[in-house]
């Protein structure tokens, strides 16, 4: 299992947290990375499955989340694993209603619509195999399960 992300700080924190933990084993500094998720630096297929938490409401342009997805689906020869926020639930109903009272123009935390999401997943080459709700309706934080798309399969 490999940790990454893209600030020192938080790679720190989870290999300290993770010490803390009586299940941990030390792996050494490899457990634990900085890495970018455009170009993360890991080799083509490293992984069996990645997870990706938090992260793609971050990304108001499609063209980051396809960039992110591309080099998820390059690193990773199973399944990815990636949340984001649904504008299909009431948490973003409540988002919306705040960032207009207050007039604010929204840079982060971006709700996204699943079909737009669904459109990204398809323009990387990858497909759906199951869309996860915590909350369904409530919660902003969805999950989906992608895998990529094998040549003559329909996506």
């Amino acid at each position: 299992v490999v940790s990454a992300d893209s600030s020192e700080q938080m790679v720190s924190f989870a290999r300290q947290y993770a010490q803390t933990l009586t299940l941990y084993s030390d792996q050494g500094d490899d457990a634990f990375v900085v890495a970018d998720v455009f170009d993360t630096g890991f080799a083509d297929n490293q992984f069996d499955a990645v997870v990706s938490n938090r992260l793609f409401h971050h990304f108001a342009q499609a063209r980051s989340r396809q960039t992110a997805l591309r080099e998820l689906s390059r690193i990773c020869s199973g399944p990815i694993v990636v949340s984001f926020f649904s504008t299909v639930a009431a948490t973003a109903l409540k988002y919306y209603w705040r960032t207009w009272v207050r007039r604010q123009t929204v840079k982060d935390r971006i709700p996204i619509h699943p079909w737009t999401f669904a459109r990204d997943i398809r323009a990387c080459g990858l497909r759906v195999d199951r869309w996860i709700l915590p909350s369904p309706l409530l919660s902003m934080q969805w999950y989906v399960v992608l895998r990529r798309v094998e040549p003559g399969v329909p996506a």
